[in-house]
């Protein structure tokens, strides 16, 4: 398929914002398929060449998105899908654990049976459709399956995937010997619509396994063989998962010691501005201090400076009453007899 974002004008676009309907979903989950293939078919024609960045898939799929309808931006997109898939995968192992449960207790309710109150109190999601459920499901198995030009192997591929099968399945078939001759088993797995339903495997009928024999998981031998060079083509591919698991809690050890040696800086950094602002505050408050005292000091002025003039007005108007009564007494000795 033709990069739909190649040879068009830039426009711009009013995307449409709130809550996805089951139409818009549809098309986006098709449209992360369609991406899917595009990139597994570029990967074959160029298996040295690398991906395009996340940015840019995900533009590809918003020109798919808005070339049927769907007019939301890339970065809606992800968020919607990045939903869609924690969801799935929180029904798909609470599907697989009752199924598991129910071969020692009674089988709980299936979450397509339940009400929105039930889903929220078993912490699942509250609005999934059973038609958006099954085009992920779809989506997601054509992802695990294995490619046409890898599905011709040996034994040992089909003793690796008959022992996850079994693993799902709760059960362990007794090994058997089988010539290098033998025909590949046929193993057809169909990725159940919910509620889940079971594995279907054609191949020959166990024996029955004795009512005492506990339930656990054992590898599985592709062949009696126990000679030196079998045990040679075994260990590469051991090493390199052990490589692998050492690598990534390696990676994983490094990731932790930085988030938290980042996680000190930044409560150091916020101790520190939490003393910066005390000591603001405390600074704050000795201005106010200072202040309120100057004006204390001001007010005291005040009135002492009002409580002399008062002082000196008695004293003057005292002293004016007594020089009119000195007068008024010399008027009078000195008048006729």
């Amino acid at each position: 398929m033709a990069d739909p974002s190649s040879g068009e004008h830039m426009v711009m676009r009013e995307y449409r914002k709130g809550n996805w309907t089951v139409s818009e979903t549809l098309v986006l989950i098709e449209a992360k398929k369609m991406d899917d293939e595009r990139r597994v078919r570029r990967s074959e024609k160029q298996p040295e060449g690398r991906n395009k960045p996340a940015e840019l898939r995900w533009k590809w799929i918003e020109e798919y998105c808005w070339r049927r309808g769907c007019q939301r931006d890339q970065n809606q997109c992800n968020d919607k899908w990045d939903n869609l898939m924690r969801d799935y995968k929180k029904i798909r192992e609470y599907e697989r654990l009752r199924v598991e449960s129910s071969f020692n207790t009674s089988s709980s309710s299936s979450y397509w049976k339940m009400d929105k109150s039930e889903r929220k109190e078993k912490n699942l999601p509250s609005n999934m459709l059973s038609q958006i459920y099954d085009a992920l499901a779809e989506l997601v198995g054509r992802k695990t399956l294995p490619s046409s030009s890898s599905a011709a192997v040996g034994n040992r591929n089909g003793s690796q995937i008959l022992r996850v099968c079994q693993q799902s399945l709760g059960f362990v078939a007794p090994m058997m010997a089988q010539p290098m001759h033998q025909t590949p088993t046929t193993i057809v797995l169909s990725y159940p619509p919910p509620p889940p339903q079971s594995l279907c495997l054609s191949l020959p009928s166990p024996p029955q396994l004795p009512p005492s024999s506990s339930f656990h998981v054992e590898p599985m031998q592709p062949t009696v063989d126990r000679s030196p060079g079998k045990r040679r083509k075994t260990t590469p591919g051991e090493t390199t998962a052990g490589g692998e698991r050492e690598a990534e809690e390696v990676a994983i050890g490094a990731a932790l010691s930085r988030c938290a040696s980042v996680i000190t800086q930044v409560i150091r950094e916020s101790e520190e501005r939490q003393e910066r602002r005390h000591k603001e505050v405390v600074k704050l408050q000795e201005r106010r201090l200072k202040i309120e005292e100057s004006k204390a000091e001001i007010n005291r002025q005040g009135i002492s400076g009002l409580v002399d003039a008062i002082n000196q007005l008695a004293t003057s108007i005292l002293a004016l009453a007594s020089s009119s009564s000195c007068h008024n007494n010399h008027n009078h000795q000195g008048g006729p007899p």
